[in-house]
């Protein structure tokens, strides 16, 4: 049984790949700076041993476990990633994003155990692009600190793989969505706004437009990466279609029978935010024989009813993301 290792699984991308595995033939470790409520809903906790590990404080930590539990796949999902708050704490977000690292390459570029380490990046690294982008594009544009600390992020783990043999592979994930986003996410925030009756905030009109991915391709993904992609490879995930934020909230109102206009509250849209990313995935999908199976309005239907189901226990968490 293979041994996976999750750095940040507290996330949500680090919790449903980690409920997705978990079902599949892997023992699972996780790592997490702050536990999130929601989890308990995404995971059995019984099937996982977790550890609460704070990525800047304890880095030996960390490692001297990774050390011991001697995984044969790591999987990085632990970043800051709203875009926003990076204007307002961009040291901290290069703190975790990118200096947290740099001892995690030296302690384990040549240990036998770890087979790939797959880093979790982003497309917001190229900035707003109406073309098309390819996995091998270095036209990098990041617009927040955010993005300049994953692209900064990206770049040493590029250099420990060819200067210290580092088992790498690079992932670049469209918008991703589904059961266990925190309630400051997109969609979960607009159902949950909803039910109590608030007005949604929708920046600069809602008119940039993003690829959606519902959660068990994402997950997918991640599994062919596993178990059929090449070190020094980098993947691309997106699906073909391409919708703004309004055309997701106007789903929303449709499926829960609420008005749009009655909902929504126009607000000035946020610092430094991209219009439009265009991943082209066919290399990705050649090589990992994946795609996006998931259509938009069915992968929401699904995620509305997850919060519906939960949303006496989930009710009281915060809308808004805190730091």
């Amino acid at each position: 049984m293979k041994k996976v290792f999750i750095i940040g699984i507290s996330s949500f991308s680090g919790a449903s790949i980690a409920s997705y595995l978990s079902k599949k033939n892997y023992k699972i470790y996780g790592s997490y700076s702050v536990e999130r409520h929601i989890n308990k809903f995404v995971y059995d906790k019984k099937k996982i041993k977790t550890f609460k590990i704070d990525l800047i404080k304890d880095t030996k930590k960390l490692i001297g476990l990774l050390k011991k539990i001697k995984p044969s796949i790591i999987l990085d999902h632990a970043s800051i990633c709203m875009v926003q708050e990076s204007w307002k704490y961009p040291k901290r977000y290069f703190d975790i994003n990118v200096k947290s690292r740099f001892d995690i390459i030296e302690e384990l570029s040549n240990k036998s155990f770890l087979k790939k380490y797959i880093y979790i990046s982003t497309p917001e690294i190229f900035g707003s692009s109406k073309d098309k982008i390819e996995e091998k594009s270095s036209a990098f544009n990041p617009s927040t600190p955010y993005a300049a600390s994953k692209l900064s992020a990206e770049i040493n783990f590029k250099h420990a793989l060819v200067s210290k043999k580092f088992p790498l592979i690079i992932s670049r994930f469209s918008n991703f969505y589904g059961p266990g986003q925190p309630l400051h996410r997109l969609i979960p925030k607009a159902l949950i706004s909803l039910k109590k009756k608030l007005s949604f905030p929708l920046h600069g009109n809602g008119n940039s437009k993003r690829n959606f991915i519902y959660t068990d391709d994402f997950c997918e993904g991640i599994n062919r990466m596993i178990t059929k992609g090449s070190i020094g490879n980098i993947y691309h995930f997106s699906g073909d279609k391409y919708v703004s934020i309004k055309e997701i909230i106007k789903i929303i109102c449709r499926l829960k029978k609420v008005k749009f206009n009655n909902f929504v509250k126009i607000t000035q849209d946020r610092t430094g935010k991209d219009n439009f990313y265009k991943l082209n995935s066919s290399f990705t999908k050649k090589k990992l024989d994946w795609k996006c199976k998931t259509d938009i309005e069915k992968g929401i239907k699904k995620t509305l009813e997850f919060y519906d189901n939960n949303y006496k226990s989930l009710s009281s968490q915060p809308l808004n993301y805190k730091l």
